[in-house]
């Protein structure tokens, strides 16, 4: 195993990537769904190192990545941060103090519901399927990393493999049932990812349910631990919120509504949500296995060797970042003197080359919604210890995140 964290070592990992990367960290979830899910997975989607991942990411690439995809859901993710803002309201105590990251959790299952079932889940409101599928990930969660490290022969005979399985495939048939009924109501004019990847791949294809599998899977804690990091860097920022409020009034007003044009011209906001990922990614970094033999820093790596690129190290170097404990967003905005010099893999939460993620249109988007409604509704306060990460197979708050929510 290599752990890198320089940015040249990193560009050279990635320059040795082939047409299929592989991530070793991917291994048991190929393993879990080509055999003892195998009756479920027709195709092990994007969450594996088979032949399968390129045939499914080729099918999905172009609908995912294309701005106007995500965009299409800013009215519907809006309301859904909306009601985010008055769960807010109705659970914060007396005094306005609120842990907010169960509910950013549930705001992010929400949004994944909308668009990749076609579906309003609940999890906002704590009922059906929305309430279920939170338990669901939260038990998940509990025993990926130990299953992640043991060896495939072994793991089937484990009590928590077969508990793993169970909730996967509880949350599986979940899904299957809202992606079959959207698929049921899809009309040619539809501009939804649903209706997209139908057309692209056929009404009979596996692929539109496991993109929504696969989003449940990655989707849910890392924007959700995202929105937390966020939402602590403004509260721990006063200044930096208020530069934001002020931004969002030039442009929507104390209460408007969002829209395209209005979200292009909100370069602060795009700002603090880049720099919050740098100071406290959701992910560590990531990693590759060596598909041939390559050098990085003069270090001959051989084939199959495990580089592993520790992004949350790159991303707070001084070398790379001036002061890089601070949150300071003009780092990301053209024409400012402390606009960064870092090199370009510096600062990569969301991967690179092939494997980047795919989702990543869709995250940012309810990353910049979330701050806009929760920005107009609440000037947020924060006055606890530093907020540092709890790294498993996505970083998680070391403590509560205790904010105030004071009604503007």
């Amino acid at each position: 195993m290599v752990i890198i964290f320089r940015p040249e070592d990193v560009k050279a990992m990635y320059a040795g990537d082939g047409k299929s990367p592989k991530l070793p960290g991917f291994d048991m979830f190929s393993f879990i769904r080509k055999t003892t899910m195998k009756d479920r997975y027709t195709t092990a989607g994007l969450i594996n190192n088979t032949e399968d991942w390129y045939e499914v990411r080729h099918k999905v690439q172009q609908d995912m990545m294309r701005p106007k995809s995500a965009l299409y859901y800013l009215s519907e993710m809006e309301e859904i941060a909306i009601e985010l803002a008055d769960k807010i309201q109705e659970v914060k105590v007396n005094d306005g103090m609120l842990d907010p990251y169960a509910l950013v959790q549930e705001y992010a299952l929400e949004a994944v519901g909308c668009v990749f079932m076609g579906a309003r889940l609940g999890a906002l409101k704590g009922v059906g399927d929305g309430k279920q599928l939170i338990e669901i990930l939260t038990k998940s969660m509990a025993l990926t990393m130990d299953l992640i490290f043991l060896p495939k022969l072994l793991a089937p005979f484990l009590p928590s493999y077969k508990k793993f399985v169970k909730y996967q495939e509880e949350a599986f048939d979940i899904c299957k049932m809202h992606v079959d009924e959207a698929i049921a109501k899809v009309k040619d004019t539809d501009d939804t990812v649903i209706a997209k990847l139908v057309r692209k791949c056929g009404k009979d294809s596996a692929i539109p349910l496991i993109m929504g599998i696969d989003a449940l899977q990655v989707g849910i804690d890392t924007t959700g631990t995202s929105a937390a990091f966020l939402l602590y860097h403004l509260a721990d920022n006063p200044d930096k919120q208020e530069l934001l409020y002020q931004e969002i009034c030039d442009n929507i007003g104390p209460d408007g509504r969002m829209t395209e044009s209005a979200l292009a011209k909100m370069k602060y906001m795009k700002a603090c949500q880049i720099e919050s990922q740098r100071i406290l990614p959701a992910t560590f970094g990531t990693s590759r296995r060596a598909e041939t033999d390559i050098v990085i820093a003069g270090y001959q790596i051989p084939k199959g060797t495990s580089v592993i690129r520790v992004g949350s190290t790159s991303s707070n170097d001084p070398t790379s970042f001036v002061n890089p404990e601070k949150f300071l967003p003009e780092r990301w905005l053209r024409g400012c003197p402390e606009r960064h010099s870092a090199h370009s893999f510096a600062n990569i939460p969301w991967g690179h080359g092939a494997r980047a993620c795919i989702g990543q249109r869709f995250a940012k988007l309810e990353l910049y919604v979330l701050m806009v409604k929760l920005v107009q509704r609440y000037r947020m306060e924060y006055t606890g210890d530093k907020v540092e990460t709890v790294t498993h197979l996505v970083s998680m708050p070391d403590k509560p995140i205790n904010i105030k929510f004071i009604k503007r």
